[in-house]
């Protein structure tokens, strides 16, 4: 049952890549909910493993590099979304690179394997939407624009990106506290003692805790923000979308 669940996020997510702004956040609202409960199923197998006296899921520290001309921006929009899901701990490195031409910049991801591959499986996702959603948004933004520096027009794309982030992950919180509560009495007890352990793996390395970046351009950060969590919270129908019809 969880590979199916797992192949149907993967199908979703890889049809929202391919498709349009407004496609792409029904597909992608529909994997992140399957997502989260997938995560819930994990916890409550891995609990019921130590009730039994048998080996809990590993924690893993996974390293995610971000380059490019909106390395940061793209770093910081996984940061947002990994707090989102609620179940890993997103980590900057202390001797991180900036992106665009000074290194990549690092965020570490700290959590249970099968969380922290869902994670990176989310945020890769959304990567490559928040760059066609910024592109379908620049063509009708970059005219209002024409007059701007070069340096602004740049800072105005790098806000639209880390809104588009921001708009996702208060689609994903408000999802996770749905599923939680659908999920009956109990569950948020499971979650929160699994991310103690979590945290307590954090509190034993040298990295500091990812947090969001001041300065966006206020327009165009709200215009990803709205594009990053347009679709509807309740879950839109999408079958047979995954099955090329």
């Amino acid at each position: 049952m969880h590979e199916s669940k797992l192949d149907l996020i993967a199908k979703l997510l890889a049809k929202a890549e391919r498709t349009t702004p407004e496609e792409a956040e029904a597909l992608t609202e529909h994997a992140e909910r399957l997502m989260l409960k997938y995560g819930i199923d994990q916890a409550r197998l891995d609990e019921k493993r130590s009730r039994l006296g048998q080996d809990r899921e590993q924690i893993v520290t996974e390293l995610m590099p971000f380059d490019g001309t909106y390395a940061r921006d793209m770093r910081d929009l996984g940061a947002v979304v990994v707090h989102a899901l609620g179940a890993v701990r997103p980590l900057y490195a202390s001797g991180r690179g900036g992106g665009g031409g000074g290194g990549p910049s690092l965020l570490y991801l700290v959590g249970y394997a099968s969380d922290v591959h869902q994670a990176k499986v989310l945020i890769t996702s959304l990567q490559m939407q928040a760059m066609v959603a910024m592109r379908a948004w620049w063509v009708g933004e970059r005219h209002r624009r024409w007059h701007h520096t070069e340096g602004d027009r740049r800072r105005a794309r790098s806000g639209f990106i880390r809104g588009f982030g921001v708009g996702a992950a208060e689609r994903i919180r408000e999802s996770r506290m749905q599923i939680i509560d659908d999920a009956g009495p109990g569950t948020d007890l499971v979650l929160a003692s699994r991310l103690e352990r979590v945290d307590a793996a954090v509190g034993e390395m040298s990295t500091r805790r990812a947090r969001q970046r001041d300065g966006a351009d206020a327009g165009s950060f709200y215009s990803g923000r709205r594009s990053g969590r347009e679709a509807n919270t309740g879950g839109r129908a999408v079958r047979g979308q995954v099955d090329g019809t």
